[in-house]
């Protein structure tokens, strides 16, 4: 393809018409009151290379963390000279399959050709709406949810951890990460191990989205909630510990991990605590029995694993050990190239 903006026939051909997109599309609909959205960007996903469009899921998952429902989709692509319309196409029909699978529609697409890209990059950007489903017990502040009370250092938001709640997890740690080493590096792992195990791996990326765990956390009451995602749950734990000024205790023993993670980042000496974990949600609350038998019963597992405290430390035990959480790390994933 020619270098710079794609042409009018290839654009419309071979992007707008994959993915549903009008030419005005349905941007001026949702952006009636911004007071009432927020928006989530991604990049590349570790691990994730050759299947960009999980970056969807990965912004919907943000943005229902953040107490927001998945609207719409805006997307930014670069894509090398010798890069074919049909491979293009086919890039625009995943995108598609995986904005519907979120329930959110395309706005704006751009993509362009350039000279110095040997791999295509692509950008997404999530917009959504904040959820005003009715709660089943009153919030613990009278301060409404914007996208304000949702950003860093707003202790008193909705959204963010308060001393005395219980810490909690969905389903188990590094789920995604150990999908992408089982699917990238299976023929490799298969000399080590079963082909029963790297199989089972390679299915833990169906439990991607948090979507509908985030949907009935907000829909159960006054939580705080953050999406474990690049960095792995240590990333995660800080992150939301710093943007709330309080401290952990975390207990690592009761921290849920796969005996497939185990395994496979054993095999590449990797930090399973450190591991792309997009799929599990973390989840600050007063009432974490209750919370657990309502996600059960969405067929969602979460068990507690910590405290937030109102001191400065965030501490990991394991058994009678005790060590500070370090400050965020890149994801063990980028140590494979």
């Amino acid at each position: 393809m020619q270098i710079g903006e794609l042409t009018e026939s290839v654009r419309k051909r071979s992007v707008f018409r994959q993915l549903h997109l009008k030419k005005n599309g349905k941007c001026g609909q949702i952006c009636e009151n911004m007071s009432d959205l927020a928006v989530a960007s991604e990049g590349p996903l570790p691990g994730y290379s050759d299947r960009p469009w999980r970056q969807v899921t990965a912004a919907a998952n943000s943005l229902a963390a953040a107490g927001m429902v998945p609207l719409a989709l805006c997307l930014q692509g670069v894509v090398p000279e010798e890069y074919e319309e049909p491979r293009l196409q086919a890039d625009m029909k995943h995108f598609s399959a995986e904005a519907k699978a979120n329930d959110m529609i395309f706005s704006d697409a751009n993509i362009q050709v350039s000279p110095v890209t040997e791999i295509p990059q692509y950008f997404v950007t999530g917009i959504g709406r904040l959820c005003k489903e009715p709660v089943a017990s009153p919030p613990l502040t009278e301060q409404p949810l914007t996208v304000e009370t949702v950003g860093p250092k707003k202790a008193q938001g909705r959204h963010c951890l308060r001393p005395g709640q219980d810490l909690l997890v969905t389903r188990q740690i590094a789920l995604t990460g150990t999908a992408a080493l089982a699917s990238v590096y299976e023929q490799e792992l298969l000399k080590r191990y079963p082909f029963w195990l790297i199989d089972r791996a390679k299915g833990f990326e169906r439990w991607m989205s948090v979507t509908g765990a985030a949907r009935a956390v907000n829909h159960f009451g006054a939580c705080s909630m953050h999406c474990v995602a690049q960095g792995g749950i240590f990333n995660a734990l800080w992150e939301m510990a710093e943007s709330a000024d309080v401290g952990l205790e975390v207990d690592l023993k009761k921290i849920p991990v796969m005996q497939e993670t185990i395994e496979i980042c054993e095999y590449f000496d990797l930090n399973p605590y450190y591991l792309y974990s997009a799929g599990a949600l973390l989840i600050g609350t007063e009432q974490s029995e209750s919370l657990i038998a309502v996600l059960r019963e969405a067929d969602i597992p979460a068990c507690v694993i910590g405290q937030v405290t109102d001191k400065n430390d965030r501490v990991i035990r394991n058994g009678e050990n005790r060590r500070f959480l370090d400050r965020p790390k890149p994801d063990e994933l980028w140590k494979i190239r």
